[in-house]
């Protein structure tokens, strides 16, 4: 889960936070097979990290300018995925 990237040692988000009662919580919510147990679980691990330590979550941002000719019709920029989609892309106009 995402929780698994705050537990000491992880090394997946460097922050150096440390919390044992949270690492503890983790490996219960890891070893057990019953879902109910599990969400609870989940949720106190959520409360350490959010409310009680309050460790900043990290976010990705992709910031990018794209130029585009006048002549240059229906170039797609999806949200997700690659930078362009070229699949309706054409060109009018051009001189």
């Amino acid at each position: 889960t995402f929780l698994d990237f705050w537990v000491t040692g992880a090394d997946v988000v460097m922050t150096g936070w440390s919390n044992p009662k949270f690492d503890e919580v983790i490996g219960k919510a890891a070893k057990s097979v019953d879902p109910a147990e599990r969400t609870e679980l989940f949720k106190e691990a959520e409360r350490i990290l959010l409310y009680e330590d309050g460790v900043i979550s990290p976010e990705a941002w992709r910031f990018k300018n794209t130029y585009i000719r006048k002549y240059v019709k229906s170039l797609s920029t999806p949200l997700f995925g690659g930078n362009y989609d070229l699949k309706y892309t054409y060109t009018s106009g051009r001189k």
